[in-house]
């Protein structure tokens, strides 16, 4: 046991041999046979014995320990968390990060807020928390999107493409299981009970696919690449950053932001162009994830951009998620088993639902680049 405390001990303290809980604000331990894992959201608790760590409560702890064997760090009376930490901290080696406004400065700590929201999403996914399956694809878009469009101010192009890779990778498998979290909710109100055995099948597949990625080695291997990446662009030192990531962020991040909203209006304009059909509706997905990188690049920059955007671009992101659900409702609605009757009239209704998205999708997008217009003075 690497540390003892007090004459009556009370509760012992699982941890990696480096910490790794403790310094991600997560405390796990044990009272006689009761488990009890400390989040910042709550307590988990498990009945087990006190010998080793349940295996559900390993698995659920996956993204901080990496694997790493939980074995006992410390024995604490009364005292509980806090004597935890008194007896444990000398131990935890934090790398300072004072407060940096440079561009790179800025950028990196949107990317670690990220990283962290990755590893919290994970721990509510194992808990089939609501909305976590949303909150883990959603970080994995983040981290994509700021690697994309702020490339200059971070550097190693390389490391960030592969990273980028490997976390498209991961919200591919996230994606099934969000999309019929999506497509049940929208069907209920005109299938009732119906369709809810389809669902069901279909949630299950896509859980366990969810559960697979999570569990693999493929999934710690990008985890580790991104604690990896933090520190390398975090320790460089700042003399051998690019010149434009020393500038100050209020004069780089704007001109970066802005070169992404122009790939967005030629995607807008590319889709006016186009009749309704599979051709159409790849271009304004191509629009939709290229207004996804301008929102978490305005997001990353949001303290040094002169503009705000935020009741545009969500209208302008909420039509384009529409668009995207009508779309696939209706390619969705074919492999369900319910009356012709009903299958024809819901096709049509999700059919006029895109339709309509398309029409309003100029406007929308004027209205969300009247709002970044100081981007270009």
């Amino acid at each position: 046991m690497s540390a003892t405390v007090a004459t009556a001990p009370d509760t012992v303290y699982f941890d990696t041999a480096s910490l790794r809980l403790l310094r991600n604000d997560l405390t796990l331990g044990v009272d006689n046979g009761s488990w009890c894992l400390e989040t910042p959201d709550g307590p988990i608790r498990f009945a087990g014995s006190s010998l080793a760590v349940p295996p559900t409560l390993s698995r659920l702890v996956r993204a901080y320990t990496r694997d790493d064997d939980l074995v006992p760090v410390a024995r604490v009376g009364d005292g509980g968390t806090s004597e935890l930490h008194a007896v444990l901290d000398h131990r935890i080696v934090r790398s300072p990060r004072p407060p940096d406004d440079s561009a790179r400065g800025m950028v990196l700590r949107y990317v670690r807020a990220q990283i962290a929201a990755l590893a919290a999403a994970d721990l509510a996914v194992r808990q089939d928390k609501p909305d976590a399956v949303h909150r883990m694809r959603v970080a994995t878009r983040r981290l994509r999107g700021v690697f994309s469009a702020y490339a200059r101010v971070l550097g190693g192009r390389r490391l960030l493409r592969a990273v980028g890779d490997e976390l498209r990778w991961l919200g591919g498998e996230l994606g099934p299981a969000r999309d019929v979290e999506v497509q049940w909710a929208r069907a209920r109100p005109w299938t009732g009970e119906r369709a809810n055995a389809c669902f069901a099948v279909l949630s299950e597949e896509a859980r366990e696919r969810v559960r697979c990625a999570l569990d693999g080695r493929r999934y710690l291997q990008l985890l580790t690449a991104l604690d990896v990446l933090e520190v390398v662009l975090s320790e460089k030192p700042r003399r051998h950053w690019p010149a434009v990531a020393r500038r100050p962020a209020a004069r780089i991040l704007p001109h970066l932001a802005r070169t992404v909203a122009e790939k967005v209006d030629a995607r807008v304009s590319r889709v006016a162009a186009l009749p309704a059909g599979p051709e159409r509706d790849r271009a304004v997905h191509d629009v939709r994830k290229a207004a996804k990188r301008l929102r978490y690049a305005l997001e990353a920059g949001a303290e040094a951009l002169p503009v705000d955007a935020k009741p545009a671009s969500r209208a302008f992101q909420n039509l384009l998620g529409e668009f995207q659900d009508a779309v696939v409702a209706r390619d969705l609605l074919s492999a369900l088993e319910v009356a012709n009757g009903i299958l024809t009239a819901v096709r049509t209704q999700e059919t006029a639902n895109a339709d309509r998205c398309v029409d309003e999708l100029p406007r929308a997008w004027r209205d969300l680049r009247g709002a970044l217009r100081p981007l270009w003075s």
